[in-house]
């Protein structure tokens, strides 16, 4: 069946970490810092600041003590190489997993006392020598790497995506890339392909999508809503006489102008406002792996269509009410679950082509609509589309 497990009932989310450059000096430890976390920090080993400062016990370290870097000399200062706005489901784990840093030097670049604790639409710095893992579809990876076609590592307790690489012998960028890792999470259960799927499409084109409302949920911002419907901020306030745009009330319904061109390369989120994470890989009856993401939203949300294209709509007993998206370049998009259809035949971007339900093998789940993409015969993870553009 497709109905997905809940994130709070599996492992939650890893981050990728890289060294920072050799520093030396001291540090103050602060509270829940570990000597692994400090040595990864400073581009030293556990072994070497046990030596370097006569700890007896390297698990045992007090918040306030001050270490000794081996090297002698004052840390280098890190520049800053790009900037992240922080969106609703952000976390520091997720974003330093996105840029291949750690979050404790998120922390200390921004001057964040608590990690768990961090406010949407602020900009943070992030610094040294990270760069983003993928932005949008992931990039093919290189044709030399290592791959094992065929094979999936099914993810257990305490796995990290840079320890599943390293076990295979694979590059953590190809691993990120092939399962769509772009929010850095994995949860336990799910089977993480260990070759290449196949890249998302660039979906191009100038594409349209008509305006709407939003109701504002608890933390959301002006900024995180526009994202949502690929528009600007501005133009919401713009639409809605906001004068600030920093000041919106939870409840207040909101008039969502059009847009011209959205999204990742031309493609439009399905279903706007509705709520999914990286399901992709999840256990299903018979030995199958979930191949797509599901999109869960009220009953009746409409659905849009997510390029220009051409509809097909069939009926059958798995995916219940369903439909086939073809665009002009061949590729494929599938949407099972639907309450019912809307547009059919030559479609544009953005046309509502149907509704959210429980059809099918859903019959009696939360409504959602089932989202596949198959660029050429077999389906790849559309996360990556979903989580720029939705």
């Amino acid at each position: 069946m497709r109905v997905p497990l809940r994130p709070r009932d599996i492992v939650a989310l890893i981050t990728v970490g890289v060294f920072a450059i050799a520093a030396s000096g001291t540090h103050v430890v602060r509270s829940g810092e570990t000597l692994g976390s400090i040595a990864q920090r400073n581009g030293t080993t556990v072994q070497a600041l046990v030596d370097a400062n006569g700890i007896a016990n390297p698990n045992l370290i007090m918040a306030g003590t001050t270490l000794k870097i081996p090297g002698g000399g004052a840390a280098p200062s890190s520049p800053t190489v790009a900037t992240h706005t922080v969106r609703s489901g952000d976390t520091l784990a997720s974003i330093a997993a996105r840029y291949g840093t750690t979050v404790s030097a998120l922390a200390s670049a921004n001057g964040i006392a608590n990690p768990n604790l961090i406010v949407v639409g602020r900009s943070l710095q992030v610094q040294g020598t990270a760069r983003p893992v993928t932005t949008g579809a992931p990039s093919a990876p290189s044709s030399g790497g290592k791959q094992l076609p065929g094979q999936r590592h099914t993810v257990q307790h305490g796995d990290t995506i840079a320890g599943i690489a390293a076990r295979y012998g694979i590059r953590t960028a190809d691993l990120v890339a092939w399962n769509g890792l772009v929010d850095g999470k994995i949860y336990a259960t799910t089977r993480l392909v260990l070759f290449n799927p196949g890249s998302l499409p660039a979906i191009g084109g100038s594409t349209s999508t008509p305006g709407g409302t939003h109701v504002v949920q608890s933390g959301q911002t002006l900024s995180s809503i526009a994202g949502r419907y690929g528009v600007s901020a501005s133009s919401i306030a713009k639409a809605n006489g906001i004068s600030d745009p920093n000041r919106i009330r939870i409840g207040q319904t909101l008039t969502i102008p059009g847009s011209t061109g959205s999204g990742a390369g031309g493609f439009v989120c399905p279903v706007p406002g509705g709520t999914f994470f990286n399901d992709w890989g999840f256990p299903r009856s018979g030995g199958r792996s979930h191949a797509g993401t599901d999109l869960f939203a009220p009953r009746g949300t409409p659905v849009r269509a997510p390029a220009s294209g051409l509809v097909e709509i069939a009926t059958g007993s798995i995916g219940g009410k369903q439909f086939r998206l073809t665009t002009s370049s061949g590729v494929k998009m599938y949407g099972s679950h639907l309450d019912a259809f809307g547009k059919t035949g030559q479609v544009s971007a953005g046309d509502v082509i149907g509704t959210v339900g429980d059809t099918g093998n859903a019959r009696g789940s939360r409504p959602h609509l089932h989202f596949e993409v198959h660029p050429s015969g077999s389906a790849v993870n559309p996360f990556p589309l979903l989580y720029s553009s939705c």
